[in-house]
Order: C-alpha cells, then sequence, then structure tokens
C-alpha cells in the first residue's frame, strides 16, 4: 500500500468519526451570550388573583386597628386630624384608618373595596396615584381647610369615585368609558354624600375627595388618539 492509499483512508476514517460524533455542548461564551432564558409573562390568572388581594391587604389595616381599639380602648382609640393644629397633623398620615365603630368602618369599605377593584380593572398605576392622592391628599385638605376633626376612609372613597366618573370621558376609550358609565347609574347616589344635609357626616372631607380624583384623573389621564396625532 503505497502513501497516497493510506492517506486517503485515513481521511474516510477522520470523516466517519465526525459524522459518528455527538453534537458538542454550546460553550459557556456562548451561554453567556446568549443569556438566559426568558421568564414566562405573568399569566391573566395571577393578575387577577392580585388585583383581588391587593385593595383587601390594604382594607386590613383599619379593620386591625377598630379590631384593637374596640378591643382594647372601648372606642377611644382614634386618629383624626385637627385642622390647623401641630397635635393634629399625624391625623394627615394616620386619619384614614381611624373609625368611630364598626359601622362607619364597613359603610366605607364596601365602596373602597368595588372601586378600588374597579379602577384595578383598568390600571394598577392609575390605582396606587388615586389612592395615594386621596390618603395623603385628602388628609392634607382636611388639616388645611377642614371645619371640624375628622377620621374615615370616606375621602378616600370619594376619590376613588370622582376618579371613575371622570376618566372614560378623558381617555374617550371604550374600557375606561364603559367602567365611568356604570359608576354613573350605579353609583351616582355618592353625590348626596358631599351635601351638607347630615350633621353627623363630614361632607367637607367627602367633596375634598371627590376633587382630588378628578385632579388624579386628569393627571394620570392617556391622551385620546385624536389629540395625540394633532401634535
Amino acid at each position: 500500500m503505497d502513501d497516497a492509499d493510506l492517506q486517503a483512508r485515513l481521511k474516510r476514517l477522520e470523516a466517519e468519526i465526525n459524522r459518528a460524533a455527538p453534537p458538542a455542548a454550546p460553550s459557556d461564551q456562548a451561554r453567556t451570550a446568549s443569556g438566559p432564558p426568558a421568564s414566562k409573562p405573568q399569566g391573566w390568572r395571577q393578575r387577577l388573583r392580585a388585583n383581588v388581594l391587593l385593595p383587601l391587604y390594604l382594607v386590613a389595616i383599619p379593620w386591625g386597628q377598630e379590631i384593637i381599639d374596640q378591643l382594647f380602648f372601648g372606642g377611644r382609640w382614634n386618629l383624626p386630624v385637627h385642622p390647623r393644629s401641630v397635635e393634629g397633623l399625624p391625623g394627615i398620615f394616620l386619619s384614614a384608618f381611624s373609625h368611630a365603630d364598626f359601622a362607619h368602618l364597613m359603610g366605607n369599605t364596601i365602596g373602597f373595596l368595588i372601586f378600588s377593584w374597579l379602577i384595578l380593572a383598568k390600571s394598577r398605576r392609575d390605582y396606587w396615584i388615586t389612592l395615594l392622592v386621596g390618603w395623603l391628599g385628602g388628609g392634607a385638605a382636611a388639616w388645611l381647610l377642614g371645619p371640624s376633626s375628622v377620621h374615615g376612609l370616606s375621602g378616600v372613597v370619594y376619590t376613588l369615585f370622582g376618579y371613575l366618573l371622570c376618566i372614560g370621558w378623558l381617555e374617550r376609550r371604550v374600557v375606561p368609558l364603559l367602567i365611568s358609565m356604570f359608576v354613573l347609574i350605579n353609583y351616582s347616589y355618592f353625590m348626596f354624600g358631599m351635601l351638607p344635609t347630615q350633621p353627623m357626616v363630614a361632607w367637607w372631607g367627602h367633596l375634598f375627595g371627590f376633587v382630588l380624583g378628578i385632579v388624579a384623573a386628569y393627571g394620570v389621564r392617556q391622551r385620546p388618539q385624536a389629540e395625540q396625532s394633532k401634535n
């Protein structure tokens, strides 16, 4: 056998070995370049569950306060905002979590949960902004402008209500419009809570909250497509 035949057989043997070998594993460099595998997007069921639970977690705070108040303090542990006084400043942050009794808290809880879920059906971002505006802005407005001490979650409830009534007409999109129309048809009686008709109800706190809800709606709204195309 001459050298040419030997080299030809070696090349054929090398080719057969290469065909039979398993594919090489990707190198560390290649794996690093491609990056880690992308995480699966959160499913709609997880988002729905989170949106349902979030207001329940939040409303658990005033319920915990009221339970402790009734069990250990006989209903005397109140955290109102006292207008234009130094000792009333903490009430800007705490008054929304304090209530006169369980009936007061229950009435606010129902509206808070319903309006919270409606806003969360549209946008979690809008919800957090509107909630903070109602909580802190409402407390500050009651401290600056309120005629007497007040506490309760109703100011925040009216902030959510004001947002819901306005956002559909501001954005002029299908889902926000349907939500605003639903609230207008089913909860328009909340408007009477802003009138000085009941002496034991802090109607001015409701009015402050409602105005802040409109302000929040203007602040977070997505402009209609027609307005965007003009700019």
